[in-house]
């Protein structure tokens, strides 16, 4: 069987800003998984990453001539994973809106996934029902359909272990508990969507969980902590106050009291106490969020909170604005409501980041952890701040 790739080097990509601009879409963590994962997941094998030059040596590469090129935006499901295993060589997959994948060799895949499609290849069209992001807020927009998928591919493979009785539980068949993970005390409300909670987790005393519900493997949910639908919490990621509907990816810090709904925060952050966003205009009308790509504000959505980019800082009490968008490696302080949109490397809300204290703190904080930049992302940070101007 030929290896799948997750090929991301497409027009879509810039869509997913800030998240795509350190890491490939197909690195980025929705409901339980990544898009890697929960590919390898569903297929039982290794899958690979292309994605755009500066970010290449991030992954590993293939040293296969073919491969099953797919879109590293599709969700995975069995009709697609069948009508791959149908594709002969130099043929692709496409459905009303975009090439799902391509069976052949690297040069020639690129190629179609940026539109350059060739008479020599034969184009099978997709009808069978597919879950697409196509834009970072798709992100929190899907999760509740995505959790609920990422559960049931667990289910499918692995047995939870034993609820303690010191919890108040609804629903208990919704509720999924990994071997190793410590809830106690915690009342869970899985009626509406069921309940995830990863391997070695703490959920501490009083914690509120109503599902749908993904806390990852070693991520820990503070005492008194409220968790809303559609709530996804990254691997050793730390968590307090109120969330909902939101997506937190690994290793980010919101410890303490304050509201984030509506929003998907990345690798690495720190939301300091008392930090809340708003998610809804004050008139309740639409508000529209900023696109990187046109350098203005386009997609209109009824509810959205803040969209963090990694190894971003927000300071305790910080009032971030409804439809926020913050760059990468920010340290985000300021008075009254915070600007809509801060570049990557900002320094309060007006500076940029000396490259060199950027790093030094993001060391430091990466410490707590006892973690530190590999030399390829190092590299890709400073590639990004050299393009970032001043």
């Amino acid at each position: 069987m030929p290896p799948i790739v997750l090929l991301d080097d497409a027009d879509w990509r810039n869509n997913f800003y800030p998240f795509s601009v350190n890491r490939s879409v197909a690195d980025l963590r929705i409901g339980i998984f990544t898009q890697q994962e929960r590919w390898e997941k569903f297929s039982g094998n290794n899958v690979y990453i292309a994605t755009i030059d500066y970010l290449s040596n991030l992954y590993e590469s293939i040293s296969e001539t073919d491969a099953w090129y797919v879109a590293a935006n599709v969700l995975p499901n069995t009709a697609l994973l069948e009508a791959l295993s149908n594709l002969h060589q130099g043929e692709a997959i496409q459905n009303e809106t975009q090439l799902i994948a391509f069976y052949g060799q690297y040069e020639r895949a690129l190629k179609l996934f940026n539109h350059q499609m060739d008479a020599m290849c034969a184009s099978h069209h997709f009808q069978h029902p597919l879950s697409i992001l196509h834009a970072a807020t798709d992100m929190f927009l899907m999760n509740v359909s995505i959790i609920h998928a990422d559960i049931a591919l667990i289910r499918s493979t692995t047995q939870p272990a034993v609820i303690d009785t010191s919890n108040r539980i609804e629903n208990a068949d919704a509720v999924f508990i990994a071997q190793g993970a410590i809830a106690k005390q915690v009342i869970i409300n899985a009626c509406d969507g069921p309940v995830y909670i990863g391997e070695n987790a703490l959920v501490m005393e009083g914690a509120l969980l109503r599902g749908p519900i993904a806390v990852g493997a070693n991520a820990v949910v503070k005492m008194g902590t409220a968790i809303y639908g559609g709530t996804s919490i990254g691997k050793h990621s730390v968590v307090g106050g109120e969330i909902k509907n939101s997506i937190i990816m690994d290793e980010t810090n919101k410890a303490h009291h304050g509201y984030l709904g509506d929003s998907v925060i990345g690798n690495w952050c720190n939301i300091g106490a008392g930090a809340s966003n708003s998610n809804i205009k004050n008139s309740g009308a639409s508000v529209a969020v900023w696109n990187d790509v046109t350098k203005t504000y386009g997609r209109l959505l009824h509810k959205c909170g803040v969209l963090m980019g990694d190894y971003t800082r927000v300071a305790i009490n910080s009032a971030i604005n409804t439809a926020s968008v913050m760059g990468i490696c920010c340290n985000v302080f300021g008075t009254g409501l915070l600007p809509r949109h801060l570049p990557h490397f900002s320094w309060g809300v007006e500076k940029k980041y000396a490259f060199e204290q950027a790093i030094q703190d993001i060391t430091h904080w990466m410490a707590f952890k006892k973690s530190g930049l590999s030399k390829h992302e190092m590299n890709v940070l400073k590639h990004i701040f050299d393009q970032s101007g001043e």
